[in-house]
């Protein structure tokens, strides 16, 4: 059987693994792991390497990069709906005041609560558009990203501290929840890409259980 050093991602040669002391040093890095913590890793490079059309994963010595695109046909239905939605509601409660060249404080605050939602409705759609979700990390802790270009909302993650990766009811979408950070991602994305990201976390999160497991003999 073919083991993958769970630290560089290089193969383990033969001569390296110890059965009998369930010991195994890899001679690139020099990282040493227990044979038994080593089953699925190769599993795990599969999935690493064949993400679904519009996701990506890359990995290097020092940071883990993975997200997805949340480029959707929605952007078909968001764009006329917000343009409608902005016109017409920006329309009714300011356009009018200018019209009339007076202000009007009832009506403006009234307009408030359509100008937040349309604004929520203006990120969504650029982010059908052209947005991402992207985590970056270094050691387990890192980023989550969500918006457009370098516009968006990012928010601290720690996976080594992260008790349970779960998807979401329909209460949040189908999302992927991170606890007890509470952190949700995913819910812009479409289901392939999700799943993806979803079984990244897990393997990720496995791979930072096995190395706080892992022994510090050599075979």
């Amino acid at each position: 059987m073919k083991f993958t050093c769970p630290n560089c991602r290089q193969p383990l040669l033969p001569e390296s693994i110890n059965v009998q002391t369930d010991l195994a040093l890899c001679k690139a890095c020099g990282w040493t792991s227990r044979v038994s913590t080593l089953v699925g890793v190769d599993a795990e490079t599969e999935v690493l390497q064949h993400p679904p059309p519009g996701a990506w994963y890359s990995e290097t010595e020092s940071e883990v990069v993975f997200g997805a695109t949340t480029r959707s046909p929605k952007a078909f239905v968001l764009v006329p709906f917000t343009i409608g939605w902005v016109a017409i509601t920006m329309g009714i409660a300011y356009g009018t005041q200018f019209a009339d060249g007076k202000f009007s404080l009832g009506r403006s605050l009234i307009g408030l609560p359509f100008l937040l939602a349309g604004l929520l409705l203006v990120f969504l759609t650029l982010l059908s558009i052209g947005g991402r979700e992207e985590v970056s990390m270094r050691d387990g802790v890192g980023t989550v990203f969500v918006g457009i270009a370098r516009f968006g909302r990012r928010r601290s993650l720690n996976l080594a501290g992260t008790e349970s990766i779960e998807l979401g009811g329909r209460n949040l979408g189908g999302a992927i929840l991170l606890r007890p950070q509470f952190i949700v991602l995913g819910g812009t994305l479409t289901k392939p890409r999700r799943d993806f990201i979803f079984e990244v976390l897990k393997l990720l999160k496995a791979r930072l259980d096995r190395k706080q497991t892992a022994s510090p003999d050599a075979p």
